[in-house]
């Protein structure tokens, strides 16, 4: 079991918008693989002369049927069944795959990728569909990308302790330092590993480790652009790198696009401002757009015109009156507007009586905390919606004890809010009446999660506690390079995530396409109950599912009433 201490740590870089999983494991043990053929340069000609016209009719690509042993459902191997095949009508990558004979030079993939079926990344229900790789990838086609290396960035700083101690301390752990050497070679293994595992056409990921100039607490908050941009000039000119795995914030993101950098982790940021950016922005977080989308209609199905039945004290029973709380930054105010707007066009805003709104600033995150809930107090608010950081979140709780205030709140999935070890460090009488939204899959035991299990297969010593948040960042990227084909381009890499089929595992469903640069495709309901043991850290404190793992995709609620540990 690992100590409190180190699994706060491991919470990392991204004050309440990026506290990692740090204990996520597989919920699918196998599933069905599709295994695709794609040529390079000089393959289909070379195969024509030696084969007949036949063969030369075939082109650039090849489907061949699976060969995983291990025939069965679809829905049971995490894949939707409502997604549709496994790629798009051009196979992987599309044109850009297809492409890949274009260019001279480059370097020679080999006819099949080891362990190429089922065993091609074991146990990762995310894995993209198995591609063999014949021919030449056509070298250098474009900036990070020559026949043999994939240079991909990461800026230190965007995974180095320090940003969410605050939240430690509240819970009354001791922070240990975790030396910047660790995550640097957490790194590298994680790389080692996606390098043997995945399909890369004859190239490797290079990566380039530096220390920006950049302040990433500035950056979490909205300030820090003039840092975020030299680091992103530097990225795009002096390290000439493809892509960047440490934008986890929504300021080094939009740098890095700016200088048509591929970038992954902005995060919770709004469906309009990573379309604003493609192709270039990538999120392993569900972006608010979705979040919204799903807990106003989890609001308007299962709430809407009822009485409060799972708050405290004076206001059980009452009609509801709901309030709306989310931090200041303009691409979280679009959503918290977008899920109003959704409510209004449904006639179920009438029940909304507060909006409000607070700075991610940690000095002032008690004042403002106490500020906040003698509004809602004054306001009668029944049921808090709570769009907030771990923090903030806390101080909120510990208040609404003190003044013996007990409104329902609804769970709204964002910033890791609905992780074990963040519901374990809330007041516990107050968050006894949590319910809501979660986009993550089952919490699992620690030190069983896709990026520890990983890391372990490579290496013999630990990984970094940030090991989960490494290896999802580094998992989004890989899964882009495979299905883009071997002609590599921020285009090409679009179209083969867009191509990428949905799957579903323990930080929930994945799935792109036009207008969608996060994974979150559908939700689950959870609660939180207190005296439930947490798988996480053998510790009192839960959340629980009362529809027994199902997921629901956005919009598609049961109608039965939520469940609270307190009603």
């Amino acid at each position: 079991m690992l100590p409190k201490d180190r699994l706060f740590r491991g919470y990392g870089p991204l004050i309440g918008f990026a506290a990692i999983f740090l204990a996520v494991a597989v919920l699918v043990p196998s599933q069905q693989r599709e295994v695709r053929t794609v040529e390079g340069a000089g393959a289909a000609s070379r195969r024509a002369a030696t084969a007949g016209p036949e063969a030369e009719v075939a082109g650039a690509e090849e489907e061949a049927v699976a060969t995983d042993p291990v025939a069965g459902d679809p829905a049971a191997a995490g894949i939707d069944p409502a997604a549709g095949g496994a790629g798009g009508s051009t196979g992987p990558g599309g044109a850009g795959a297809a492409a890949g004979g274009g260019g001279g030079g480059g370097t020679k993939g080999p006819p099949a990728l080891a362990g190429c079926g089922p065993a091609q990344v074991p146990g990762d229900p995310y894995a993209p569909p198995c591609i063999t790789f014949s021919g030449n990838n056509g070298g250098a086609t474009g900036r990070g990308v020559t026949g043999d290396t994939i240079t991909v960035a990461v800026r230190i700083q965007g995974f180095s302790n320090g940003i969410l101690d605050a939240v430690s301390k509240v819970a009354g752990a001791t922070i240990p330092d975790e030396n910047a050497d660790v995550i640097v070679r957490t790194v590298n293994g994680l790389t080692e590993y996606f390098n043997k595992r995945f399909q890369f056409y004859g190239r490797k990921l290079k990566l380039v480790v530096y220390n920006g100039k950049g302040d990433v607490l500035k950056e979490t908050t909205g300030g820090g652009q003039e840092g975020a941009q030299a680091d992103a000039l530097k990225v795009a000119q002096e390290i000439q790198a493809f892509a960047d795995v440490s934008a986890v914030t929504p300021v080094y993101a939009d740098a890095l696009a700016s200088k048509q950098v591929v970038n992954v982790g902005a995060p919770f940021v709004s469906r309009e401002w990573l379309s604003q950016r493609r192709p270039f922005s990538w999120s392993p977080f569900p972006d608010c757009s979705t979040v919204v989308e799903s807990v106003a209609s989890y609001y308007a199905t299962k709430l809407y015109g009822s009485p409060a039945a799972l708050a405290g004290g004076d206001l059980r029973g009452r009609p509801r009156q709901a309030a709306i709380i989310a931090p200041e930054n303009s691409w979280y105010q679009e959503c918290v507007n977008a899920g109003i707007g959704i409510l209004q066009k449904a006639g179920r805003a009438g029940e909304l009586a507060l909006t409000t709104k607070y700075q991610l600033d940690i000095p002032r995150m008690s004042s403002q905390a106490d500020t906040t809930l003698r509004q809602l107090k004054d306001r009668g608010i029944t049921t808090v919606v709570c769009g907030c950081d771990p923090l903030f979140l806390t101080f909120l709780t510990a208040k609404a004890k003190e003044q013996g205030y007990f409104p329902e709140w609804v769970i709204t999935g964002v910033a890791f809010v609905d992780n074990d070890l963040i519901g374990q460090i809330l007041q516990r009488d107050a968050w006894s009446r949590a319910f809501g939204v979660s986009f993550a899959g089952p919490t699992q035991p620690a030190g069983t999660g896709l990026g520890y299990r990983a890391y372990k297969s490579v290496r013999t010593d630990e990984p970094s506690i940030g090991v989960e948040l490494l290896y999802n960042q580094l998992d989004l990227l890989a899964i882009g390079i495979q299905m883009a084909g071997p002609a590599l381009t921020p285009q090409s890499f679009e179209k083969g995530m867009f191509d990428y089929p949905r799957r579903t595992g323990p930080s929930g469903t994945w799935g792109f396409g036009p207008g969608d640069y996060a994974t979150a495709e559908d939700a689950r309901e959870v609660f939180w109950n207190p005296a439930a043991g947490s798988a996480l850290n053998r510790q009192p404190g839960a959340y629980q599912d009362p529809n027994a793992g199902a997921r629901f995709p956005i919009g598609r609620w049961p109608a039965a009433p939520p469940r609270s540990a307190a009603g």
